[in-house]
């Protein structure tokens, strides 16, 4: 039988715990006495909230020793980051950055394949998504920012690898309110969208070289407002 979800409240303020107090891998942390007394509710509740934690790769429990942050934080699941983002909780500076050049180096990526292996369904997509796109612009319209995330998502998709996309989500749930805030600006936008179209041109060109130079211009436009704070 499949426990109930814990309140999301219970985990942010599990995980917001663990991070402002800087736990080092494979440090021991509070009981679930601890985490009860401590949050003010009942320890099954905190014992659900620790499943879907130890689930992500999060953090372990060892039988008569005690829970443990994860001591190989690189196998920590991709999902528990979009967790992070879920709750609203904020990335560290640190890990933004990461999150940032690993979504760098798969869209570059990315956009090669697209290349190669577009078909016209792609094509007409893409170019829905740039059109729609240039009318909410007009509008000044809050759907920019989901189409911003439709028009790369469909480029993830134009290369025909389903996996590659399961990956890339991830990082695009971890910086939903980012992209939103990044939107709001609607000369930002208007530029994002003259460079969509540009990488569009080349994906229907089959041009990788110019598509891979073109996204990485894209991409690094975001990377440098978020290391300024504005994204």
């Amino acid at each position: 039988m499949i426990p109930p979800s814990p309140p999301n409240a219970i985990l942010a303020d599990i995980i917001s715990l663990i991070e402002e107090r800087n736990y080092l891998p494979g440090e021991r942390l509070p009981s679930e006495r601890e985490l009860a007394e401590r949050f003010g509710v009942g320890r099954g509740v905190i014992r659900e909230a620790l499943s879907v934690l130890e689930n992500l790769r999060y953090l372990q429990r060892k039988p008569n020793s005690g829970i443990y942050l994860n001591p190989y934080p690189e196998r920590t699941s991709p999902e528990t980051l979009s967790l992070f983002a879920g709750l609203g909780l904020d990335l560290t500076v640190d890990k933004l950055a990461q999150v940032l050049e690993v979504r760098r180096i798969l869209e570059i990526q990315a956009v090669g394949l697209a290349c190669a292996r577009r078909t016209d369904a792609d094509l007409a997509a893409l170019q829905d998504i740039v059109d729609r796109f240039d009318a909410a612009l007009l509008e000044s319209n809050a759907e920019i920012a989901v189409l911003d995330y439709e028009f790369h998502m469909a480029i993830f998709r134009a290369t025909q690898n389903v996996v590659l996309m399961q990956v890339v989500n991830p990082f695009y749930v971890m910086s939903a309110h980012r992209r939103h805030r990044f939107f709001s600006d609607i000369e930002r936008s208007r530029v994002s969208n003259q460079q969509h179209r540009k990488i569009l041109e080349c994906v229907r060109a089959q041009a990788p070289a110019d598509a891979q130079r073109l996204m990485g211009d894209h991409i690094g436009r975001v990377e440098s407002l978020a290391r300024s704070g504005g994204h």
